[in-house]
């Protein structure tokens, strides 16, 4: 007979590391981080991408105003102490930093996205490695640095490695934090309700 109020039986196997993965509390510290990662990589697109518009928009005006003052007053191009082609060249040169940094800051949301699901691992690794041409323009310079240096280090963990392998499977991100997780409830067994009371017969006596 099954006892209701036993105490829930203990398995220490709940607090034994994976194999081939080291310290388990140390794998999910890794393996938790890669969310708050993704979100950084997206933060951190965001604010490139208006940067990228504002070169790109440079590149195009430098031109255009060019335009305009010649067709204003042709004369004034001979007074110029250098010629149109400083124009094109500055437009080019706002354009070659412009270009990578929209780029680059699209594709931090896009691996951003794919990371939070723990999907796109080497989408991860290439956005945080070509986004550090953002420090071509001189803006967010710093946090750019810190991402790389954080996003390969931890990219390259195994248990991190590990974890995209489960999602690449098609493990739910939430199925993989429980795998990494200290707490598994598979361990423990499902309690057991209480088994009902067979009711008396009619001809039964209680009292023997």
């Amino acid at each position: 007979m099954i006892n209701p109020y036993q105490t829930p039986t203990f398995d220490p196997k709940q607090f034994q590391d994976q194999p081939g993965l080291g310290n388990a509390a140390a794998n999910f510290s890794w393996v938790s981080q890669i969310r708050t990662f993704a979100i950084l990589n997206i933060i951190q697109g965001t604010l490139e991408i208006p940067m990228g518009l504002m070169f790109s928009g440079l590149a195009v005006f430098f031109p255009i105003m060019m335009s305009m003052e010649q067709a204003r007053d042709p004369t004034e191009r001979e007074e110029l102490p250098f010629d149109g082609r400083m124009f094109w060249l500055v437009s080019g040169i706002y354009l070659a930093i412009g270009i990578p940094v929209l780029t680059c800051g699209a594709l931090r949301i896009v691996s951003g996205v794919r990371n939070f699901r723990f999907k796109g691992r080497t989408l991860g690794l290439i956005s945080v490695i070509a986004g550090v041409s953002s420090v071509l323009s001189c803006y967010c310079a710093p946090t750019a640095l810190g991402i790389l240096v954080y996003g390969l280090i931890l990219h390259l963990n195994p248990a991190v490695k590990a974890a995209f392998e489960m999602g690449r499977q098609g493990q739910s991100a939430e199925q993989i934090l429980a795998a990494f997780s200290l707490y598994q409830p598979s361990y423990y067994g499902a309690s057991s309700p209480p088994p009902a009371a067979n009711p008396p017969s009619a001809g039964d006596n209680p009292f023997g």
